[in-house]
């Protein structure tokens, strides 16, 4: 049998068939490819193996390893916060004595009548050059000062105002005209409680002690 020139295909066998080249194979024979084959593409340098590789900005959580005892979820603990200092009360000790529930009394019947000779007009003239040095007409003449029940010193013109004409005078009327009187007494009965405080000294933040 003659070599087939370059170019041309091999000529058929003589029953028709193509012959068997050394690159085909028989049939039932698995079939091999040929050519290149590729493989996965290698991992990152430091990556374990069979973990992808973590993009960048992504924390990288720490690989569960057999036997290693997993850590209880622990809640951080809230800050604790610092407890607000309470303003001391008006130390009776270091300071001028509080008046006492008599004196208290006492004031306040010399005030009815100074208001009642004066046909009020010059108790309230009074009251406005005294409510300056924290006192009252009654006051002024005992020798009592109202002041602040933290800190003891005497009121102002305008506490002053506060204290006996908004809650002493206005406040004080329509209480005691809901309640029938009633809060008069509570309030003047609250004298002999704690620092000789009446409800409206509470209400004031005051005291009443010797100049």
């Amino acid at each position: 049998m003659s070599e087939t020139p370059a170019g041309f295909p091999n000529p058929p066998h003589a029953n028709g068939q193509p012959p068997i080249s050394g690159h085909q194979q028989a049939y039932g024979q698995p079939t091999h490819q040929h050519g290149p084959t590729y493989s996965a593409p290698p991992q990152a340098y430091g990556s374990p193996g069979g973990v992808a590789p973590h993009t960048y900005g992504n924390p990288v959580s720490p690989a569960y390893l057999p036997g290693q005892a997993v850590q209880p979820y622990q809640p951080t603990a809230p800050a604790m916060r610092q407890p607000q200092p309470v303003p001391a009360a008006y130390p009776q000790a270091a300071g001028p004595a509080l008046v006492s529930a008599g004196g208290r009394f006492g004031a306040m019947l010399l005030d009815g009548l100074l208001a009642v000779v004066t046909l009020w007009i010059g108790w309230l003239v009074w009251s406005m050059f005294t409510w300056s040095d924290g006192q009252t007409p009654a006051k002024k003449l005992l020798g009592h000062v109202v002041a602040d029940a933290n800190t003891g010193s005497a009121f102002d013109w305008g506490r002053m105002a506060l204290r006996e004409f908004c809650i002493k005078g206005l406040l004080g009327w329509v209480l005691n005209v809901f309640t029938l009187g009633i809060y008069f007494w509570v309030d003047s009965f609250m004298c002999f409680g704690d620092r000789q405080r009446t409800l409206h000294d509470r209400m004031a933040n005051s005291i009443v002690r010797y100049l």
